[in-house]
């Protein structure tokens, strides 16, 4: 119908044609955007079973997996569009046995048959080749997670821009991404002109990454929604975004309420990795001002304000409710979404998420359902779909405020509901404005009751957008000391000896945060050191142990280990070991005295050619031996039996006990006048030299190689991997 308008437009007659060169060009423009599959070549194509694929197509936009569709007698039959993918999204193609075709996509892998697979791998290289000549991204084929602040982390599927930088070692490249593999509605059209490179930070850092990682794409096309995204869309396959919120979320005007300058990005991308941005990010945007009252986000978002919007287009005479009125607490739950979304299936989401709110504030009957599952129903309803999100925080705002509940509590309980949701969900760039206004107006009110859990919210919010938000829902004990009012609680760590820290975890307490008041009680305050230390989780009696990433939330881990271990326990170790020995601290050396002393008495430390140690080394031995006896603060001097205790058995068998405790006794003269913590310290000053300290161990049951003997024993350190005799290290 688009073309027989242009044509009657332009007066062309359909048999005789037109000779007008600029006609032309508009009829074949016309072609290009609305018809799909005209500018294509069409390739016969089978997929698995129950795919539906009989075609493929492949044009300058990138390919489609088409069906034909048999009419009625009266129209022609025509081909369906089952699922389309863009350039960007595909890596390579390969032929790995005759007529079948691998396509290597950035989240998945596609395998069609055709008797043309040459011609298509032919067709598609040449494209790719073409797109990626003067392309400034690459995709990543591989996952790369580093706590470099200098680096850039991300995973498989993401997209880089590539930035210019000088004096990059060779093998290594500079970019930020700029479209994640899992991609939020408002995340649609960044970089495009219209919205320019000021969102070019907005998934994180820009950072050096290894190139090995990468591989050049296509540029990406940000108007193509991935298909596996399961976004709402109404009957027609729209996403179910009204175009007012849709403008917003991904246009030029979002970028000028915003107001994010390219500057602000820098620094945010400075700033990113350790949660400096937040600050800025405070005094960039001018909250003080009306523009981001929650009246002002009704009347350009919400249903009833484009209604009413259009109810005066239409000279319906209807007083419009006022937007202050739209944003107060209501005594009975919404039927339909407060947020203008066009698919009517998102109602029936919103309703919900309405009446596990009122619920919990006490002003619905809850009807034998428990805090959690309301709290658990919330959060899944309002995680299932992005823009869900800022729906339950519109609602829970809503409901706190102008509160005229009849319930003494309702208030209080909406409160601690948004103290839970803000500790979980993001909300979207749009939202954030006004979100961080209402938090803040309520921390500014002279007198207000809420104040304290306001601010509680603020914190909470300023580390969902730098952490991600918890993940596990919590559990009834977690609920329970909320409603109490509640936010933290004592979290046992173990350091190695048996050492014991209870620290002081909250709500969005993560891994890193424990780390760094660890390290800060033993005197270590540059941030290097933080890379060093880890924190690990241990199941069933130290059969399982995991690393935690710096950024897990402790709570998430210990809602997720209680079912399966209720002994669970979160140990404190050292990892790396690049940083110097730092002997004056009591609570670092003991803490490194522990963790060092199991793999020096397995013998593990030192390396001795052919097993034979010289008188020298058997001396060392022995003064170690003295130490860790006075690292005991033994008074007395040591028996035989503690003497075997203190030497590796290794060396132990070489010599007579009598002979080993004369060693021993001689070097205590020299140590007795130590105390323990420097008994402690003198033991880690010596064994620091020794080739394998600093080294993690493993046991190494079978490998491929013949040239190592197994089973062996793994030493992973600075200096690479080292492979150990099991008997004679």
């Amino acid at each position: 119908q688009k073309m027989k308008d242009l044509f009657a437009e332009n007066k062309v007659d359909q048999a005789s044609g037109t000779h007008d060169e600029s006609v032309k060009k508009k009829v074949v423009a016309m072609a290009k955007d609305s018809w799909e599959i005209y500018f294509s070549r069409l390739f016969p194509a089978s997929g698995s079973v129950g795919t539906g694929v009989q075609v493929l197509s492949v044009s300058h936009k990138g390919i489609k997996l088409l069906k034909l569709v048999k009419s009625g007698s009266t129209t022609s039959d025509y081909f369906r569009v089952l699922r389309p993918y863009s350039y960007s999204d595909i890596l390579f193609v390969s032929i790995p046995s005759k007529n079948m075709l691998e396509f290597n996509l950035t989240n998945e892998k596609l395998i069609l048959f055709s008797a043309k697979a040459p011609q298509v791998k032919h067709m598609i290289d040449y494209f790719l080749t073409e797109l990626k000549k003067d392309s400034e991204y690459v995709v990543a084929v591989r996952n790369y997670i580093t706590e470099n602040r200098n680096h850039l982390s991300f995973h498989k599927g993401d997209i880089i821009r590539l930035q210019h930088m000088d004096g990059l070692e060779s093998g290594r490249q500079y970019g930020c991404i700029v479209r994640k593999t899992v991609m939020l509605l408002e995340e649609l059209k960044r970089d495009t002109p219209e919205f320019g490179w000021r969102f070019g930070a907005v998934f994180g850092r820009s950072g050096v990454f290894p190139s090995d990682y990468v591989h050049p794409v296509a540029a990406p096309d940000f108007l193509f929604l991935p298909a596996e995204r399961a976004e709402p869309r109404d009957r027609h396959g729209r996403v179910a975004a009204s175009a007012a919120v849709a403008v917003a979320m991904g246009s030029a005007v979002a970028a000028h309420e915003l107001e994010l300058s390219t500057e602000f990005c820098v620094r945010q991308v400075v700033n990113e990795m350790y949660g400096d941005s937040w600050s800025v990010e405070m005094d960039d945007l001018p909250l003080h001002s009306n523009q981001y009252l929650m009246t002002e986000f009704a009347k350009k978002y919400f249903r009833e304000a484009q209604r009413n919007r259009s109810d005066q287009k239409a000279k319906k005479g209807k007083e419009a409710r006022d937007p202050v009125d739209m944003v107060k607490f209501s005594k009975s739950p919404i039927h339909e979404s407060l947020i203008d979304f066009s698919d009517s299936g998102m109602n029936r989401v919103a309703a919900d998420i309405s009446i596990a709110i009122m619920k919990f504030m006490g002003d619905f009957p809850m009807k034998g359902q428990t805090e959690q599952d309301l709290v658990a129903t919330m959060l899944k309803l309002s995680s299932d779909h992005g823009l869900t999100k800022d729906e339950a925080y519109c609602q829970v705002m809503k409901q706190v405020t102008t509160n005229t509940s009849s319930k003494q509590d309702s208030c209080q309980r909406g409160w601690r509901l948004l103290y839970i949701l803000t500790a979980f969900h993001r909300c979207s760039d749009v939202m954030k404005p006004f979100l961080l206004r209402f938090l803040q107006d309520a921390c500014d009110s002279p007198g207000m009751p809420y104040q304290g859990i306001a601010k509680a919210c603020q914190e909470n919010l300023k580390r969902t957008f730098q952490y991600g938000g918890r993940i596990q829902y919590p559990n009834s004990m977690e609920i329970k000391a909320i409603l109490a009012g509640r936010s933290s609680k004592r979290q046992l760590f173990l350091l190695p000896g048996g050492i014991e820290r209870h620290l002081k975890i909250k709500t969005c307490s993560v891994a890193l945060d424990a780390i760094e008041e660890l390290c800060s009680e033993m005197g270590l305050q540059r941030l290097e050191a933080l890379d060093e230390y880890a924190v690990f989780l241990v199941t069933h009696r130290g059969q399982n142990v995991r690393p935690l990433n710096k950024r897990e939330y402790i709570l998430d881990i210990a809602t997720e280990a209680e079912p399966v271990d209720a002994n669970y326990s979160l140990w404190f170790r050292r990892v790396v070991w690049s940083l110097a020995l730092k002997l004056d601290n009591e609570l670092y050396v003991t803490m490194h005295y522990n963790q060092v002393l199991p793999d020096y008495l397995k013998a593990l430390l030192g390396v001795v050619p052919q097993g034979k140690p010289s008188d020298q080394h058997m001396q060392q031995i022995a003064r170690l031996g003295a130490l860790q006896h006075r690292a005991k603060d033994a008074i007395y001097l040591p028996t035989l039996r503690e003497v075997q205790e203190c030497v590796p058995s290794q060396f132990y068998s070489k010599q007579g006990s009598q002979q080993w405790l004369n060693m021993v006794t001689q070097h205590m003269q020299y140590v007795q006048p130590l105390n323990p913590h420097q008994a402690r310290a003198q033991f880690l000053g010596l064994v620091s030299a020794f080739p394998m300290f600093g080294s993690s161990f493993f046991y190494i049951q079978s490998l491929s190689s013949s040239s190592i003997q197994a089973p062996c024993i793994l030493a992973v350190n600075l200096n690479g991997l080292h492979f150990l005799n099991k008997d004679t290290h």
